[in-house]
C-alpha cells in the first residue's frame, strides 16, 4: 500500500495536485493563482503614478504661467502707475485698460463711458473725459431730465465731435486740437443761453457725436439710445463720412455694413477664426495690464480692422479701374448714384421718426475744404498739398460730396425738413478754418454754433435776430485784439520772468503775470489798450490757483478816462475748463471798446496772478 504521506492520489477531473501547482518556473519564482491581481495592481500603480507625475508636471507648468502672466502684468501696472496714466486716472488706474469705444451691435460702437478721451494739453485744458452717457460733456446726464432745463443733443461725426487736426495734417498742424469749450456744442449753449434765454430754463448742449459717424449711425443711435434722453432739440452737424461708404465699388453693396467697425464685430458673432482672434485680443487689452502696456493705450478696434470703410482711400498705386471692377462709367455712375439715394433714405428715416416723437431738428451739412472756394490760409495750402481724402477709390471727394449734398437738399424740400449748409459757408472768409479736409479750427466752430444759434432762435424760438446776431465780417470774429495790446498800467512784476505779456499771449500755459503785493490805497488794475476800437461779446479770465479774488470787474472804455462796467463776476461762477480757475463771458449783445480795465472788489489778495485773459468778437 504506497504511503499516503509521500504521494497523494490525483484526480485527473479536478486538475493538478496541490505539490504540482507549486511547482518552481524556470525564473525561480512560484505562480499561484492568486498572484494576478496583485501583477495588475501592481501594475496599475505604476500608471497612476506615472500618470500622477505628468499631470503635476502639466499643472505645475500651467500654474508657472499663470504666475508669470500675474507677475508680469503686475509689473506692467506698476510702470503704468507711474507712467502719465496715473495722472489720468488717479481714481481709478484699471480705467487704462478701456479703450475709447465699444462695440454695440446695433449701431456699430460708441464712446466708452468714464474714458478719457484728450490728453493734450498745450492749451492749458484739464484731461476731457466721456461722461457717463458715452457723450464729450463734462456734465452726468439723466434719462430724468430736469423741469428747469431745455435740453439740446448735437449729434454727428468728428467735426460736431470736436476733432481738431487728424491723420497727416496733425503733425502738420503740431497735432492741432479742439478743447472742450471750443466745441461746436459748448459755444452753442453759451450763446443761446446768453442772447436767446428761456424764462425758468436754462439751455443745455450735450455733445454726443462720434467720429466717424455717418447717417446710419444717427438713426439708430437716436432710436436705440439718444431717445431715452428726452431732447427738446435734435442738431445733426455731419455728411463728409458719407463720402467713403457710397464710393465703395461693391456691386453687393449695402450701407448698413460700411460701418466703422462693422466688419471686425461680424466676425467676432459669426465665430469665425479672425473673430475669435480679434476677441482675445480686445478681451486680453480690457482685462490686463500687460496687454495695455504693450499696446501703448491704442484701441485695439482701430488696429483689427481689416476692412474698414470709413476715411478709407483708395490704396498707394492702385488702378482705380481695378478697384471698381473694371465697370463702365455708366454703371459706376449709377452704383455711386444708388448709393446716394440710400444715404438720403436713412435722412429721410431719421427725419420721421424725429418728427414721429415731436422733436425738432436741424440737419446741417458740414463744410469740406475741396469743395469750398475760400481763399487758402498759408495752413490751408499745406494741408490741400497732402492731398489726404481727395479721392476714394476712382471717386474726387469734391465732387461727390457736392452731389451728396444736393440731393439731400432735394429731399429736405420734399420732405419738409430742416437743412443748414455749411458747404459754401466760409467761402468769404480768408481766416485759418480747415485743419484738415473737414475739420475746423475754434473760429470756425464759433462762426458754425453762432449761426446755429441764430437758425434757433429765429426758426424755432420765434425770436426776431439783433444786429449783434448777424455776421457781416466773418474774418472779424478770429482775430484776439489783446494779444497786440499795449499795456497801460499794471502793478510791478514780483520777478522779470512774470511780466505781463504772459497772461496776452493766448491760451494759460506755465508762464502767468505775477504782480508784486500792492500797498493799501495804491492801485490794484490793470489797463490795456487794444489800439483801436473793437467790438467784443467774448472774454476769459484764468488765474493762478487760489489767486481769483472773490469778486472782480472789467470796465471798457473808448477813450481811457470816461469808463463803464461791462463785466462783473464772482468765485461762485468758476469753470474747471483750465488747470486753473477759469472764467468764461458770453454777452448778448457787442460793445465797443478800445480800453480794457480789470480790477479785483473784493479780495485780501493784493496782488495779482493771472495766466491768461483773451477776448474776442
Amino acid at each position: 500500500m504506497p504511503d499516503q504521506n509521500i504521494t497523494s492520489y490525483v484526480d485527473p477531473t479536478n486538475g493538478p495536485s496541490p505539490v504540482e501547482s507549486e511547482k518552481p518556473q524556470p525564473n525561480g519564482s512560484r505562480t499561484t493563482s492568486r498572484s494576478l491581481p496583485i501583477r495588475v495592481l501592481k501594475r496599475l500603480g505604476r500608471v497612476m503614478r506615472y500618470s500622477f507625475k505628468k499631470t503635476a508636471y502639466f499643472v505645475f507648468l500651467v500654474l508657472a504661467v499663470i504666475l508669470l502672466f500675474i507677475g508680469l502684468d503686475k509689473g506692467a501696472e506698476l510702470v503704468l502707475s507711474r507712467s502719465y496714466l496715473a495722472y489720468v486716472y488717479p481714481q481709478d488706474l484699471g480705467m487704462v485698460k478701456r479703450d475709447f469705444t465699444q462695440a454695440v451691435s446695433y449701431y456699430d460702437y460708441d464712446l466708452n463711458p468714464g474714458v478719457c478721451i484728450l490728453f493734450n494739453q498745450q492749451k492749458g485744458n484739464r484731461f476731457e473725459y466721456a461722461n457717463n452717457a458715452g457723450f464729450r460733456d463734462p456734465r452726468a446726464i439723466s434719462p430724468e431730465k430736469p423741469d428747469d432745463e431745455f435740453r439740446i443733443i448735437l449729434t454727428g461725426g468728428s467735426t460736431a465731435f470736436g476733432m481738431g487736426a487728424a491723420g497727416q495734417a496733425a503733425m502738420l498742424t503740431n497735432f492741432y486740437y479742439i478743447e472742450h469749450r471750443e466745441t461746436i456744442a459748448h459755444v452753442l449753449e453759451r450763446i443761446l443761453n446768453a442772447t436767446a434765454p428761456i424764462p425758468g430754463k436754462k439751455i443745455r448742449v450735450y455733445n454726443a457725436a462720434v467720429w466717424g459717424y455717418s447717417y446710419q449711425h444717427l438713426l439708430f443711435r437716436y432710436v436705440a439710445k439718444l431717445r431715452r434722453y428726452k431732447p427738446d432739440m435734435i442738431v445733426s452737424l455731419d455728411g463728409a463720412n458719407e463720402i467713403a461708404p457710397v464710393t465703395v465699388p461693391e456691386k453687393d453693396w449695402d450701407y448698413f455694413r460700411q460701418g466703422q467697425y462693422n466688419e471686425i464685430l461680424r466676425q467676432i458673432f459669426s465665430y469665425s477664426r479672425p473673430g475669435m482672434e480679434a476677441y482675445a485680443t480686445l478681451w486680453l487689452k480690457n482685462n490686463s495690464f500687460l496687454a495695455t502696456f504693450l499696446w501703448r493705450g491704442i484701441d485695439p478696434f482701430v488696429t483689427l480692422e481689416t476692412g474698414m470703410r470709413m476715411h478709407q482711400e483708395a490704396a498707394s498705386g492702385q488702378d482705380p479701374a481695378e478697384i471698381a471692377g473694371a465697370m463702365s462709367r455708366e454703371e459706376r455712375s449709377r452704383m455711386v448714384a444708388e448709393n446716394v439715394a440710400t444715404v438720403v433714405r436713412v435722412i429721410e428715416d431719421y427725419h420721421s421718426v424725429l418728427q414721429n416723437d415731436g422733436v425738432p431738428h436741424i440737419f446741417a451739412l458740414q463744410p469740406l475744404l475741396y469743395l469750398s472756394k475760400k481763399p487758402r490760409h498759408e495752413w490751408e495750402k499745406k494741408v490741400e498739398a497732402l492731398a489726404e481724402h481727395k479721392q476714394y477709390y476712382d471717386a474726387p471727394a469734391d465732387q461727390i460730396y457736392k452731389y451728396i449734398t444736393e440731393r439731400i437738399a432735394e429731399s429736405a424740400q420734399r420732405k419738409q425738413y430742416f437743412v443748414a449748409d455749411f458747404t459754401d459757408y466760409f467761402d468769404d472768409t480768408s481766416e485759418w478754418v480747415f485743419t484738415d479736409w473737414c475739420h475746423l479750427t475754434a473760429g470756425a466752430n464759433y462762426l458754425i454754433a453762432k449761426e446755429l444759434a441764430n437758425i434757433i432762435k429765429e426758426s424755432f424760438f420765434k425770436i426776431p435776430l439783433t444786429e449783434g446776431d448777424r455776421v457781416e465780417s466773418k474774418d472779424s470774429f478770429f482775430w484776439s485784439p489783446i494779444e497786440a495790446a499795449n499795456v497801460v498800467y499794471a502793478p510791478p512784476a514780483d520777478e522779470e520772468k512774470n511780466g505781463t505779456k504772459n497772461m496776452l499771449s493766448g491760451y494759460p500755459g506755465r508762464s502767468l503775470y505775477s504782480s508784486k503785493e500792492a500797498a493799501p490805497g495804491d492801485r490794484l488794475e490793470i489797463i490795456l489798450d487794444l489800439n483801436k476800437a473793437f467790438s467784443l461779446s467774448r472774454l476769459r479770465l484764468v488765474w493762478d490757483n487760489n489767486a481769483a479774488p472773490e469778486e472782480w470787474a472789467v470796465d471798457i472804455s473808448l477813450d481811457g478816462e470816461t469808463w463803464k462796467t461791462w463785466i462783473q463776476g464772482s468765485d461762485n461762477e468758476l469753470d474747471n475748463f483750465s488747470w486753473w480757475p477759469g472764467y468764461e463771458f458770453y454777452g448778448s449783445q457787442p460793445i465797443q471798446a478800445r480800453f480794457l480795465r480789470y480790477r479785483p472788489v473784493k479780495t485780501s489778495d493784493r496782488s495779482i496772478k493771472m495766466r491768461s485773459w483773451t477776448v474776442y468778437r
